[in-house]
Parts: structure tokens; C-alpha cells; sequence
């Protein structure tokens, strides 16, 4: 254990996580509602398009990914600012300067050495062992650094999710004295599709359709695709991980750890 003037509190980097999931929370829930709308509508029957029949599927109401690329944007600058607020406990503790402290990353473990001098020495050689463990850089903890390249984004654009990738299924038959036989496909980013149907249903009326919906990042960020929530609470405990190590490391109170427990128990629920 270092010996310090006094033990670093890593409170306020516990209260920044806490935020930044309150605004994950709030994602989850302002995505319920827009798709609890039913946004979506569908052909009843199919149309013959360039040769071949389909039903028609498209949005009836406009995804608001400005307002999910906002929310995201807050959530990602909170975790991330929650590393630096570890550094600057540190270097307080030590009577060190905590402004010319910041949590380093790097395409690679060479690259985060070199900021060390200039972003972690002041908070002291355990605080500098601790970065390298957590492994800030694209092949090591790649949550940690996709965490700080979206918060790099964020200062200079939105960090803009897809509209939405949405699975979508399609019965049709049944009253045309056909069996019901369904067509599956995808809507991406809220541009229509049309979901080819099965010989002998050209004729054929929708009878239900199904959507099952999640919301991606979109291109150009590193974890392009990935759907947002699960990626974002991943990245939160990623940086309770880190929290815990340095709370652990300096002898003090687990709460990174508490939290953790508290986070495994309601994904077992």
C-alpha cells in the first residue's frame, strides 16, 4: 500500500457513475415509450416491385435520435470523467496539482506509457501501476477505450445512435384459404424495406406482424452496430472495475465493489 499524507476519496467517482446510470436508465426508458407508439407500419397486402411481390414495411413516426445521441452523450462523458476524478483524488492526497491530471488512453499499451509522465505522475507510482493494469488502450480493455473515443466524439458532434435496427416478421394467409406462412426481414436505420413473400401468397392479406427493435451505435464509432444499452452498462461497470481496483489498492472502502454485487444481482432478476 502507498503511504500518502492522507487516503485519496473516490467518492465524487462513485457519484459520477451513479449519474451516468441514471442517464443509461433514462435511454432504456425514453426507447420504451417511443417504441411502446407502435412506430411502425405495414402493407396489407403485398406489392409487386421489380418483379417480385412484397409487403411494404416502413416507419410511421420519426425515430428522435437526436434526443438518444444527447442522452448517450451524457452518459459516456460521466463514466468517463469518473476515471479522471480517480487521478485527481490521488494527486489531492498527495498535495499534488490535480489539474494536470487525466486518465490516459491510447491505440496501445506504448502510447498510454508515454502519457504517464504527463497525466498520471502526479497522482503517484501506484496510481501510474493501476492505468496500466486497467489496460486503457484498443487491445487491452476495449470497452475503456471505445468508453473514451465516444467521448472524444461527443466533444465536437453528437454521438448519434442508428435510427434503429428492427427485426421484423410477417404472417400473412389464413383468409385467403392459405396456410399462415411468414416473411421475416430488417428495418435499418428507419429507411423502408419490403419483405419478399412466398409463391402462391401474392394474393395473401397480412394478418399480424411483429417488430422486435434495439437501438445501435452507428458508423464510425468504435463499437459501431453493438446495441446501445447493453454496451453502455457494460462500460459502466468497466469503470467501476477500475474504481474498485484503486479502492482496493489504497485500503479503502469497497463501495465500487458494492455496487458491482448490486449491478449482478438485478441482470440475475
Amino acid at each position: 500500500m502507498e503511504n500518502t499524507s492522507a487516503a485519496p476519496d473516490f467518492a465524487d467517482a462513485i457519484r459520477k457513475v451513479e449519474r451516468a446510470d441514471q442517464h443509461i436508465r433514462e435511454f432504456a426508458a425514453v426507447a420504451e415509450r417511443h417504441f411502446a407508439r407502435h412506430p411502425w407500419q405495414v402493407g396489407m397486402v403485398p406489392e409487386r416491385r421489380r418483379g417480385r411481390y412484397a409487403f411494404s414495411v416502413g416507419e410511421r413516426r420519426s425515430f428522435p435520435d437526436r434526443t438518444f445521441s444527447l442522452i448517450i452523450g451524457d452518459a459516456v462523458h460521466n463514466l468517463r470523467t469518473a476515471l479522471d476524478y480517480l487521478l485527481s483524488a490521488c494527486a489531492s492526497a498527495r498535495g499534488g496539482d490535480i489539474t494536470k491530471t487525466e486518465f490516459p488512453f491510447g491505440p496501445n499499451r506504448r502510447h498510454v506509457v508515454s502519457l504517464l509522465a504527463r497525466r498520471v505522475r502526479p497522482a503517484g507510482p501506484l496510481a501510474e501501476r493501476l492505468v496500466l493494469a486497467a489496460r486503457p488502450y484498443s487491445r487491452g480493455n476495449r470497452l475503456l477505450w471505445s468508453l473514451a473515443e465516444l467521448d472524444r466524439g461527443d466533444k465536437h458532434r453528437l454521438v448519434v445512435p442508428t435510427a434503429c435496427l428492427t427485426n421484423v416478421a410477417i404472417t400473412s394467409g389464413v383468409w385467403n384459404g392459405l396456410e399462415p406462412k411468414m416473411s421475416a426481414g430488417k428495418l435499418l436505420d428507419g429507411r423502408g424495406t419490403h419483405i419478399s413473400v412466398s409463391p402462391g401468397y401474392e394474393a395473401a392479406l397480412m394478418v399480424e406482424a411483429s417488430f422486435e427493435p434495439e437501438i445501435v451505435f452507428g458508423r464510425g464509432s468504435p463499437v459501431a452496430k453493438a446495441p446501445c444499452v447493453p454496451i453502455l452498462e457494460a462500460m459502466s461497470e468497466a469503470v467501476l472495475e477500475v474504481i474498485d481496483s484503486f479502492e482496493e489498492a489504497h485500503g479503502a472502502i469497497r463501495f465500487a465493489k458494492q455496487r458491482l454485487k448490486t449491478k449482478s444481482t438485478a441482470g440475475k432478476n
